[in-house]
């Protein structure tokens, strides 16, 4: 069964025209090009110039499609966490999936997430930006808020006797857990022997806390 994600791609693909096509696929470039300095730079010298060199094209022509370097930060930012959000809503809308393995399989790819060096890297300096500019900030919360959003709504379905607060009391530890691991993995490193385990011991430790409420 095709998501909604892919519903829209596929209309798009079929009914876009050729210049449509072109300027979306240029806006992904910009994307990833924008994101892979940002990663290799950091947030303090990332500059729009760089991204128009990296593509090959005039810094006139970046700014056609996306205007400051602030904007350019922000927009990024958003297209690659909001990829992630996509996902998670996938398997959160997938009934086909209990309300247990769906939850544990938001969890298993957040977890995979924080075995990613790249991903860790990307994470600290959106963050670290996020303390100087404002916008960054707000779409950060945005993003996290709807991550928590969907783990308290797979929670409620796990355990309906809980309340809405209580839903998003846990919700959020479990987010924060995770995100604890992603810099611990990038800083410390991970010790893959007994990685399984650790997933493993965490999905149990939250599914009995959700269970006994």
């Amino acid at each position: 069964m095709l998501t909604d994600t892919a519903r829209a791609d596929s209309l798009f693909e079929r009914t876009a025209s050729p210049r449509e096509k072109k300027r979306v696929q240029r806006i992904e470039d910009i994307i990833e090009a924008a994101a892979k300095i940002f990663v290799s730079d950091g947030y303090a010298q990332f500059s729009a110039r760089r991204v128009a060199s990296e593509l090959g094209i005039s810094l006139s022509n970046l700014q056609h499609y996306c205007g400051t370097t602030e904007n350019l930060l922000a927009w990024m930012i958003r297209a690659k966490i909001e990829s992630f959000v996509t996902r998670f809503h996938e398997i959160a809308d997938n009934t086909a999936m209990s309300p247990q393995d769906r939850l544990s399989a938001v969890i298993d790819e957040d977890m995979a997430a924080t075995l990613d060096p790249w991903i860790a890297s990307f994470s600290f300096q959106a963050w670290a930006l996020a303390d100087h500019d404002k916008a960054v900030s707000e779409h950060l919360k945005q993003i996290y808020g709807e991550f928590c959003q969907i783990l308290g709504e797979l929670i409620l379905e796990v355990n309906p006797s809980l309340s809405v607060a209580k839903s998003k009391i846990f919700a959020t530890l479990i987010a924060s857990q995770i995100e604890g691991l992603l810099f611990y993995n990038k800083q410390i490193g991970v010790d893959m022997d007994s990685w399984d385990d650790t997933l493993a011991t965490m999905k149990s430790l939250w599914l009995n806390t959700i269970l006994a409420g």
